[in-house]
Formats: C-alpha cells, structure tokens, sequence
C-alpha cells in the first residue's frame, strides 16, 4: 500500500524543444546505498576511456589511450554525420541516415492490428554494434540494434512464432533475454548467459526462434550479459490476444509504449567495477533519467562531461481530446524505481506484467525495475491543451536522496490534446504546459503497490495446496577481501558462461552420469550434482507446486523475478514474515485454514514483485514449464553481485533434451572471448582462485 505526505505542487520546468509522436497509419535507512564519496558527474572526461573489456586492471589501464582515440574518433563521426543533421527546431521525425534516435512513432502500436490473424512467423535481422550518442546531452559509448537506440519494437499475435537473426558486432559478448515469455519447450532461447546458454562472442551469430503461447499483454527484452541493458541494449515486446478487447474493459482509441530507464554517463563495465570492488557498499546512481530513450540536460550544469543538447527533445504525446489512450510503462532501468503520474488526470491501471485487470483508478503509479503496467488516460481535462506526464525516480529509497541532484531525478513528457479528426497535430508551441502536479507528497519506501487490490480480469486461481515450500534469505553481506555480494542463502551465484547449467544438466542427466542419476528423482535442493556456494540450484520431477518465502535481511528492497514462469503474490510486507496463518493457509502452504475459504480469491498472478527493505515476500508457482529458470533481484547491480538462483524443472523431461547444435556452437568460443563485458571475477581484487 502506498503512503504519501503533502507537498506544495511544482512550477513546470523550462526546456528547449520538444519532440511531437504521430503515427499515420529509503529514505536513509531504507534504502540502497552510494558508491562513498564519489561525485559521478564530476568524473571528468577520463571516464569516457574505460575499455569496454572487463579484464585485469593491468590490461584496462593499458587500452586506456587506445580507447580514447577510438572514442574521440567516434564522437567526431557522431557530431558531423549523426546528430549534427537534424535542426530540431523543425518538426521532423529522425529517420535520416546514421540518425542512432529511434523515432518516437516506432513505439505506438499499430492502430489497424488484426486481432484474429492466423498465427504467423515474423522474422527480425538485428545487428548489434557499438555507437557513440547523447540521448540526454551528454556523449558516452553506447549499444545499439541496427544503429539506433532504444531497440525496436516487437509486436505480435500470441501463438506467433519469433525469430531474430542476432549478428553482434558489438566488441563485447552479449545475449538476449526475452522478459516474462514462458519460452515453453525452448528454455535454450531464455537468452540467460551462464544458465541457458553461452554467450554470443564477438563476431558471431545466433538465431533466437520461439512461440508466444499462452499469454499476451506487455514484455519488453534486453540483454543478459551483465548490465548491458544499461548502455542501450533493450526493446519492448507487445503480445496481443483474440480476447484483448474483451479482458481490456475501458477501450481506447490509441495504444503505446512508454519506457522508462534511470540512465548513466558512464559505461556499465566500469560502473561495475567499482561496484563490485572491495570495500564498496553500495550501487551507482544514475545521473538522470529517460523516457523512450529521450530526454534533454542542461549542459552548463555538466562542465566535465562532453555535452550538446541541441540535439535532444523531451517527448510529447499527441492524444486525440475526449478519448481514452492506453499506455503501456515499462521500466527498463537498473536501479531505481518511478513513480509516474499526469497533471490533473486521475487514470486506470488495467495490466500488470501481462496480467490484464479490472479498471483500478488512482493518480500515481510505482514501478520497480522489470516490471509493467498498462494505464488507461481519459482525454477529458478543460484546464489546458498540454500537460506534463512525470517520471520521478524515488530517490528517497537511497541513502543520499539528493543525488543526481535537482530536476535531474525526473524525465518528463508532454501530453498534448489533438482536437478530435485531425490526423496530425499542430506544429509545436514554443510554451510549455502549465499544469499542476498532484499535491500529493513523493513516495519514501520503494515498495509495490498494494496489489491486493486489484482484480485480475480473467479468472485464475492458485492451486490450494504447495507441494514443496521454501525459505529462502536474502541478503547483501561483506564477506572476504570486503567483498559486497548478494546472497540467497549461502550461496552467491557466479556464472558458467562455457558450461550453462542447462547444459551440464542435460548433458548429466542423458548421459546417466552417476552423480546426476543419483539425484535425479530428488525434489529440493540439489548440492550434490551442483555447487551450492555458487550454482545454487532447487529442482523438481514431475508438476509441482511450490511457494517460495523470501525473508529480505537488507535495508534495501529486491524487486524479484523469476524466468519461464509468472507466480501468485501470497502476501508480502514488513518485518519478518509473520507465517502461513497469517495469510489464511495451513502450515507450509498445505491447505486453506477454516473460516479463510477466500484466501486464494482474485490473487493476481505477475512477474515480477519485491521483497520491500526488512521485509518478506510469498509466491506460489506452478513448476510445469521443462528447464533451468533463473530467479533473481532485478536491480541489474543486487543480481550481478550474485543475487541469483535457479529453479531447474520437469527433470523427467530435462533428461529427454539435445541442446541444439547451434547454442553448443557459441560455446566454442574461448574462454576469453565469453567473458567479454562480463561481470569481473573475484579473483580480481585477490589474484588466487578460481573466484568467478
């Protein structure tokens, strides 16, 4: 359940230009902590030669003065022939050659989409490469798909078939994780690096092909390499249903995406060095934030950076007046969350991670990172034509609450009302909206909202009785050498990026080797064929139901996810999990106490929820989908510390798999060139062991 404290509403901030979207057809306490005494936008320009390899110190340092030639080369590429093209004064929709914008329209759905279409293949060519562009202002290295950032939009049918040619020019290994899809007798495709599949080495190929069946509604994909989302690398992916219209029960006249990202100045690899490195107790900042991949800074505000502005737009939506429009939120980010709202427009939460819902009506929405909501804004307001829409980073929930600094924790839209039949909407004003924000104060605990409230609108109840419970804790905790790692348990995971666990499970499993014949009919923990220090794995033959109890030790929140799969949210809250009869069951899940018979009633199933700062989290899922799952904080710096189980599935089936001959490939690559852009190991800062 939110709570909110009174604030005086805010004077809408001044910008430059804006670009028009149209399409013809912890407070302290609480909270997560800081890299000490940094100041990441004082860095300088150095910071804009880290090697994208993340290797030994020795070798970063020694590529220094190679990478910034190459990046200065870059930038001077991406000022003359890229950005420099385009006069933003003008109204213009960037498709121009080398443009690495993605245009704003890509992101509407397709108003004429048909619904009833006869299942289809839809076939996609990405290649991945390395540009340098300025989304905000600021010039830094990013990853990009086919040239242009944010990547393009997936929209299909479910029981559509996907394939996407990936070739990745890009100088580090990547891999590419399709959010929330169950990926049902395809778990190589999860795009997991180190538990479904190895890494796609520089200069090599892969094809991802699988069916969307069984669920429809909002995902999004990115990549799985270690943070490599956070440099550009993701997209949304839109399901739609033959029911769509039918569990959607406000309809609307136009659909979108809307994606929100904290974003960062600097290069992922490095930020991950520093914080994984010993002594640090704490995830970067982002300096600011996007909104499909826009937004536009105040360069005299970043002195040391390499900063132009003139290129960059906040985004503005043209809604046609009295119409519904749905939008569809994603947050893409690393780290923090949004809480997002529209001046004067209350609005109706229909959708949570795929799952569609009864109109629920409010004015503020928050969402982790990975998770989704759809909202339905009425067009109806006589207070003005224009409002602002607000995406707020709840910095509360860190430990300095002033950083990135004023104005830069919110990426802003503008709504703009088009008057009903005209196709385009006029040439933007040079004023900006002069709506109020809600006098509602900002949220201080990043925490889900209180779900329990809402309705699914299709009827799924959670079976009544769990086979299997566990007790899992979780933690960040100081261990040797003042390493910060996240833990479950005792085990803190480290990925096999030669050898995935799907593929020494298959490969133990088919061949009877004796230590996997030896547990292959045991439901639980498996330490035997895995190492629990590091491989953390629970496995199950046959269907089972399995509830999942996270007691968070951490003064900061893990908002929760778990692949393959989406699971009913039992009850989550504050202090130590209080037990099963508290949320109305017999001991261990086993049944529904008397007198509790509604207990089970209307849970929504989703994703992706969290285990708020010191507090507890139960899930009950059905373990029917065959393969490795991963589990995992979605906060991409909690899960590269090691936040991160698996869930293996259907043994019985497992052991009946080939791996592919293509995923097998991928994994002749050396070692070497696997671990390109890959979390640092241990053995970094200590220089013995194995420590990956």
């Amino acid at each position: 359940m939110a709570y909110y404290k009174d604030e005086i509403p805010r004077e809408s901030d001044d910008t430059d230009n804006v670009e028009m979207q149209e399409r013809d057809e912890d407070y302290e306490g609480q909270g997560d902590r800081l890299l000490p005494g940094e100041d990441i936008e004082n860095a300088g320009e150095l910071e804009y030669q880290v090697e994208w390899h993340l290797r030994t110190i020795w070798v970063v340092l020694g590529s220094l003065s190679a990478a910034g030639l190459v990046f200065a080369a870059l930038l001077l590429f991406t000022r003359n022939f890229i950005v420099g093209e385009y006069n933003i004064d003008e109204e213009v929709e960037m498709h121009g050659l080398g443009g690495f914008r993605r245009p704003p329209s890509d992101y509407i759905l397709d108003p004429a989409w048909d619904f009833n279409a006869p299942v289809r293949t839809r076939e996609y060519k990405w290649t991945i490469t390395d540009i340098v562009g300025n989304p905000d202002g600021v010039y830094r290295p990013m990853i990009s798909i086919n040239g242009q950032f944010p990547g393009p939009m997936i929209e299909c049918n479910k029981g559509d078939t996907i394939i996407i040619d990936v070739d990745n020019q890009s100088v580090n290994s990547t891999a590419l994780h399709f959010h929330g899809i169950y990926q049902n007798g395809t778990n190589w495709m999860d795009g997991t690096t180190g538990v479904t599949q190895c890494p796609i080495s520089p200069g090599r190929k892969f094809r991802y092909k699988f069916t969307v069946a069984g669920q429809s509604g909002t995902y999004y994909y990115h990549g799985h390499q270690a943070v490599q989302a956070s440099d550009g690398l993701y997209g949304p992916l839109v399901i739609h249903s033959r029911e769509e219209k039918k569990y959607q029960h406000i309809a609307y006249e136009s659909d979108r995406v809307v994606m929100l990202q904290d974003y960062y100045h600097d290069l992922s690899s490095g930020l991950l060095v520093s914080a994984l490195e010993p002594g640090s107790e704490s995830s970067p900042i982002p300096n600011g934030a996007l909104i499909n991949g826009m937004n536009q800074r105040d360069c005299s505000q970043l002195p040391h950076r390499m900063c132009d502005n003139s290129s960059c737009t906040l985004p503005h939506m043209g809604l046609t007046a009295n119409a519904a429009h749905r939008l569809r939120f994603i947050n893409v980010g690393a780290f923090a969350w949004f809480q997002v709202s529209v001046d004067e427009h209350q609005f109706a939460i229909t959708e949570a991670d795929g799952t569609d819902l009864m109109p629920a009506y409010d004015n503020r929405l928050m969402i982790s990172p990975a998770q989704r909501y759809s909202v339905v804004l009425n067009t109806n307001q006589t207070s003005g034509e224009s409002f602002w829409l607000r995406a707020k980073m709840v910095t509360h929930c860190w430990k300095e609450p002033q950083l990135p600094g004023p104005g830069n924790d919110e990426a802003k839209a503008i709504i703009t009302y088009v008057p009903p039949g005209q196709k385009k909407h006029a040439k933007t004003s040079s004023s900006l909206p002069t709506s109020q924000n809600w006098a509602k104060g900002m949220e201080v605990q990043c925490k889900d909202m209180n779900t329990t409230s809402y309705i699914p609108a299709k009827y799924e109840p959670a079976p009544i009785v769990a086979d299997h419970s566990y007790y899992l804790r979780s933690n960040l905790e100081i261990g040797d050498w003042r390493l910060e790692r996240g833990f479950f348990n005792s085990s803190t995971f480290r990925p096999n990026l030669q050898q995935p666990t799907l593929h020494r499970s298959v490969e133990g499993l088919s061949t009877r080797n004796e230590t996997f014949s030896a547990t292959s009919n045991l439901d639980g923990v498996n330490s035997v064929a895995y190492d629990l220090k590091n491989d953390f794995v629970i496995q199950h033959t046959g269907v089972k139901t399995v509830d999942l109890i996270i007691q968070n030790f951490d003064e900061g929140n893990h908002p929760m996810h778990l692949h393959g799969h989406k699971f009913w949210i039992l009850g989550q809250g504050h202090g130590m999990f209080p037990g099963y009869e508290f949320l109305g069951l017999e001991p261990k899940g086993r049944g529904i106490l008397k007198g509790h018979e509604t207990a089970l009633d209307n849970l929504i199933r989703r994703d992706v929820a969290t285990a708020e700062g010191f507090g507890w989290l139960v899930l009950r899922f059905i373990a029917d989908n065959p393969g490795v799952w991963a589990f995992h904080c979605h906060m991409a710096w909690h899960s590269e510390a090691g936040l991160s189980m698996q869930f293996l599935s259907r043994v019985d089936q497992v052991a009946q798999w080939q791996i592919p001959e293509a995923n097998l490939e991928l994994c002749n690559a050396g070692i070497e060139e696997l671990e390109k852009g890959a979390a640092p190991k241990d053995s970094t800062w200590y220089g013995f062991g194995i420590g990956g």
